[in-house]
């Protein structure tokens, strides 16, 4: 499980503390934290012709390697301690973003606070050599982040309760929705990074038909069908996937809708829908500060 604090230039995987005053594992180097990761871009060769046509370009993965001597401590050996670190840091056959298993935590400073990648362990070396023998094991761990961007670690949340209107909806919402029992809820989403974040919201019904949007941006997301109060409605705007009581629902996403993210700043998210119930029907949003 994560961790909830850390000191300076420490970092944790899945609940193992590592690096940081009084640690036996002493991070010597971390390089790919700091800067950006890998950029994928679409340009293209002009054929028979100098230069290249410009295309988009686009954040990729990211790899953080970081080199750990452990040392006696904790009533260990230093061996002892480097095979509770190699338990700690596997390699997992799955990888699921937020998932609490596949978190590197940090903190690098106290400006800074305690961060987290999502990511996971692809290499480990190890010289045994008579620095080994003495007490002194160098390592060189990789990890890689499909998801290049790096959150704080509290988890942000906001509440989109609806009412019933009798005429017009008001804050101006897309689709515009006029009388017939329909409802509206607004809530500002603040990312407090410099990068978009992509927020998971969760329906609770009574509703038809609901739409979630955000008006900073004009789009938004029509989710086709009837749901009650014990209905389990998900939407990952990260990745871009609906889930309906547990399983896979793209096709309930109606034509037109686009998917949209938290930009830094504030954003206006919210909610429409038809026959909900004042009170219960609702959406909570959650979502990291992201940097990158």
């Amino acid at each position: 499980m994560p961790v909830s604090s850390l000191n300076y230039y420490g970092m944790a995987y899945n609940g193992f503390t590592f690096g940081g005053a009084g640690s036996p594992y002493q991070i010597t180097s971390v390089d790919g934290l700091v800067g950006l990761p890998d950029i994928r871009n679409q340009d293209d060769n002009q054929g028979f012709n100098d230069g290249m046509f410009s295309g988009r370009d686009f954040y990729g993965g990211r790899t953080v390697t970081v080199t750990i001597v452990t040392l006696s401590g904790n009533g260990n050996t230093a061996q002892y301690n480097y095979n509770l670190l190699k338990a700690a840091l596997l390699p997992v056959a799955n990888y699921t973003a937020f998932s609490s298993n596949n978190q590197l935590q940090f903190q690098l400073s106290a400006a800074s606070g305690l961060q987290f990648l999502n990511a996971r362990v692809r290499a480990n070396k190890t010289v045994v050599d008579p620095n080994f023998t003495y007490g002194y094991v160098t390592s060189q761990w990789t990890f890689f982040a499909p998801d290049p961007k790096f959150y704080d670690n509290t988890q942000q949340t906001a509440l989109m309760v609806v009412s019933n209107p009798l005429g017009r909806t008001y804050n101006r919402v897309y689709p515009l929705l006029y009388g017939g029992g329909s409802s509206a809820s607004t809530t500002t989403v603040t990312n407090s990074g410099w990068a978009n974040t992509y927020p998971i919201i969760t329906i609770t019904g009574p509703i038809t038909n609901p739409t979630v949007g955000n008006t900073t941006q004009g789009n938004y997301i029509t989710i086709q069908g009837t749901f009650t109060n014990t209905d389990s409605l998900v939407v990952d705007l990260g990745q871009r996937l609906v889930t309906y009581d547990g399983a896979t629902a793209r096709n309930l996403v109606s034509g037109g809708s686009n998917w949209f993210w938290a930009a830094p700043g504030s954003n206006q998210f919210f909610l429409t829908g038809t026959g909900t119930l004042a009170g219960t029907t609702a959406a909570t949003v959650t979502w990291y500060n992201a940097y990158v």
